[in-house]
């Protein structure tokens, strides 16, 4: 390979572009689809590239006393974060390399954005920032627990800590979609959680916060944790799709593409649904619902899977 085409492979297709656009593009089903549910007519398929340009030329603007150069590296390091995931995640036809451990490298930074969005609330030390950003720790250490507990199952069952070899183990023993279903469940609360989507969006919930942790951030810090979580969002769900439909396609192949497709929109249908559908919770309640209710759940659900 030579040095063009490795930097058209990375920048470009299917790189960091490719990666962009398809970030954006569930951005826009989302907010088109919420606003449907809702009555409304939506925003154009534009719209999230042209909240993004705009953002980008706005005047950067922070709280006088704030650290400049501490603001500027959180949003860049939690972009950077989930970038680095994503070229672990084999997404649609994409080819990357794979080795036995990949799945813990892959959740260490993804929740590495958690943490940095705590530490943005106590960085620009406005009221509503900090009060988001303790909501937003306290959120973590539930959906945390809950996401990696769930998807679990699925190394268990492959015996592999591999996304690879998930995916392989499902060739062998068919999609893991059915027979865990319970655990495939509870995975898409934990990552509704660490989406931090509606009914769980507690840390920056408009009406109690503004925007949490974001409130006093403008311009190009704003956009790049805007866009950390949408690439997350392609991270979270890719991540599921693998683990629990990951025979249902084959790489380098039209075919592959069109179904691995399909079932991101799917995916995306449903968080989408699930926001419009039920209110947000409060942090108290979240919490007594994923450590009293889901996580014990997923503890016997894993215990199931290792008796059987």
């Amino acid at each position: 390979m030579n040095i063009t085409e490795f930097l058209f492979n990375i920048l470009i297709f299917p790189g960091f572009l490719f990666l962009l656009a398809l970030a954006l593009g569930l951005d826009w089903l989302d907010r088109k689809l919420i606003a449907r549910f809702q009555g409304r007519v939506g925003p154009p398929w534009y719209q999230p590239w042209a909240d993004l340009l705009k953002l980008f030329a706005k005047e950067d603007i922070l709280p006088a006393g704030t650290n400049v150069v501490f603001t500027s590296l959180l949003p860049l390091l939690s972009f950077a974060s989930v970038m680095t995931a994503l070229f672990y995640i084999p997404i649609a036809f994409r080819r990357v390399p794979s080795f036995q451990g990949d799945f813990i490298v892959i959740m260490f930074l993804l929740s590495v954005p958690s943490l940095l969005y705590f530490l943005a609330g106590w960085a620009t030390k406005g009221v509503y920032s900090i009060i988001g950003g303790n909501r937003s720790l306290l959120q973590y250490f539930s959906y945390e627990v809950l996401f990696l507990l769930a998807i679990s199952g699925t190394i268990i069952t492959s015996n592999s800590w591999s996304i690879e070899g998930i995916r392989q183990a499902q060739f062998e023993q068919g999609a893991f979609i059915l027979p865990q279903i319970f655990g495939f469940l509870l995975a898409l609360s934990g990552l509704i959680g660490k989406l931090k989507r509606g009914p769980l969006d507690i840390p920056k919930a408009n009406s109690e916060v503004i925007a949490g942790p974001l409130t006093e951030f403008s311009g190009k810090k704003l956009a790049l944790w805007i866009l950390t979580n949408e690439l997350q969002t392609v991270a979270g769900l890719s991540l599921l799709i693998y683990c629990y439909f990951g025979n249902l396609w084959q790489m380098n192949k039209l075919s592959g593409f069109l179904i691995f497709s399909v079932l991101l929109v799917l995916m995306q249908c449903l968080l989408s649904a699930i926001s419009a559908m039920y209110a947000r919770l409060r942090i108290d309640q979240l919490i007594r619902l994923n450590w009293y209710l889901l996580i014990p759940l997923s503890l016997l659900h894993n215990l199931y899977l290792i008796i059987k």
